[in-house]
């Protein structure tokens, strides 16, 4: 097989727009290691069973890469088959200089005062503590946030918390030491973090070009028939949900379940169901139980107007309708603030997308007929802390950052999930293989929003609704 090398700065090579260029081309020393890592990243998925990549290729030294194979990668990105979570175990692999499983490296020596900041905040020590930073603060970093993928979500926490105390001139500063403290406690796992963002941007730049082209028209009747027989079905919707209270008392098993427990009156979640329109949300109360509560059931009923009184087909509609919600919740002194994700079925250009839109920490997922479980949204958040939520503040600004359509393809399901579904991060957690697993064994949409309630390990109110083929 004839070696390449990927060109991710110009992405062509002379005639081909492939992006991969022959060895025997100069290049400078980085661009020459960002290449290499980039065809070890695209080997290990290619070569990998069911979208988990072949860890084993990242011992090598360099590996032989096609554009056939790079290509697949690109389109797997596309496609949802590449998640967070194979993402994640494939960096899992890569030695750093801060393996908490092989003993932590003294790397404190290293750090600058920003970056002991940092270190404190996101452990147990605390910010203002940041002069007593030691080992055991490394360790528990790095068992808390393993790879950067999981120190993502914590950065944006961190840096609007300073902006809030301080500036915007000081979160520009630690913007600019978090690059160089990523380094020093990740080593080759940033790196190749940086060259999974930059295929991934590929990907995304080749999905917009995509959805710009024109979609042709069927020719008669019979064919746009056996077009929309190829569609993706809604099919019937199931929802479940338990309380906080139930978790901590060890009563949330299947069998309990099954026989028909339900949420107590003191869960703080609440949820919307309209199976005629296709149109599903849940919402996660948080600001205290009376609070959360009140804040989360004022969104649904919100949605619940909104939905009888205009024709909502997009997602920007689905985020005015959030937007409106949080004007509400914010004026209401009884109100605490809540999380919301919304979705609606609509038809655009012809073909059936999902519509969405997003506040916080609860989640969509999109999981295939193979099992593969897609995340939709990004959380706003982290562990028992929101910067982003419905309520939190005056109500003036809209606070809906995340809305749009995605395409639904033939055997998806849909599910939308509250955080104590998913959990935040050690014991608690449930990665996209777990949820896609149990979504994809489930004999229908109800029995799969039971299992994921049963399968969950935060002590929390539960809310999970599941819609699609079965």
């Amino acid at each position: 097989m004839k070696l390449f090398r990927h060109d991710s700065e110009n992405g062509k090579n002379g005639s081909s727009n492939s992006g991969w260029e022959d060895m025997d081309k100069p290049i400078d020393r980085e661009r020459e290691k960002n290449a290499r890592q980039e065809r070890k990243i695209i080997a290990a998925f290619a070569y990998g069973r069911d979208g988990w990549p072949d860890t084993s290729i990242m011992n090598d030294r360099d590996v032989d890469v096609s554009d056939d194979m790079y290509n697949a990668v690109i389109d797997g990105m596309i496609e949802g088959k590449i998640t967070r979570a194979q993402e994640r175990e494939l960096l899992s692999h890569i030695k750093g200089p801060c393996n908490y499983e092989n003993g932590v490296v003294d790397v404190t020596r290293k750090l600058s005062n920003y970056d002991k900041r940092v270190l404190a905040d996101m452990t147990s020590i605390g910010f203002d503590n940041w002069r007593n930073v030691n080992e055991s603060c490394v360790s528990e970093f790095m068992q808390k946030f393993e790879t950067p993928i999981e120190f993502t979500i914590a950065c944006e926490r961190f840096l609007d918390g300073i902006e809030a105390a301080n500036n915007l001139g000081e979160r520009q500063k630690y913007e600019r030491a978090l690059a160089d403290f990523r380094m020093k406690v990740y080593g080759k796992r940033e790196e190749y973090w940086q060259r999974i963002q930059s295929l991934e941007d590929e990907a995304h730049k080749r999905s917009q070009s995509a959805q710009n082209v024109a979609v042709p028209q069927p020719s008669d009747y019979r064919s746009y028939e056996n077009e929309r027989s190829q569609e993706w079905q809604p099919g019937e919707a199931g929802f479940w949900q338990t309380s906080r209270a139930q978790a901590r008392d060890g009563l949330v098993t299947k069998k309990n379940i099954e026989q028909g427990m339900w949420a107590t009156d003191d869960c703080e979640d609440s949820y919307f169901v309209r199976p005629d329109q296709q149109f599903y949300g849940v919402f996660d109360g948080a600001g205290g139980h009376e609070g959360g509560r009140e804040a989360s059931r004022m969104v649904a009923d919100v949605v619940r107007e909104c939905s009888d009184r205009y024709s909502l087909e997009n997602g920007s509609h689905l985020a005015f309708v959030l937007n409106r919600a949080n004007e509400r919740v914010a004026r209401d002194p009884r109100a605490g603030i809540s999380t919301a994700v919304l979705t609606k079925v609509v038809r655009i250009d012809g073909r059936l997308k999902l519509a969405y839109a997003s506040v916080g920490d609860s989640r969509i997922y999109v999981v295939d007929k193979e099992g593969n479980a897609r995340l939709i949204t990004r959380d706003e958040g982290e562990g028992r802390y929101l910067y982003n939520a419905i309520g939190d503040g005056d109500g003036s600004k809209g606070c809906t950052r995340q809305y749009g359509e995605i395409d639904l393809h033939k055997g998806d399901r849909v599910v939308l999930c509250s955080d104590g579904i998913t959990g935040d991060y050690g014991e608690d957690l449930m990665s996209e293989r777990e949820l896609g697993f149990i979504v994809s064994r489930s004999r229908d949409a109800r029995n799969a929003s039971q299992n994921l309630i049963a399968n969950a390990r935060k002590k929390d109110d539960r809310t999970a609704i599941v819609f699609g083929e079965f």
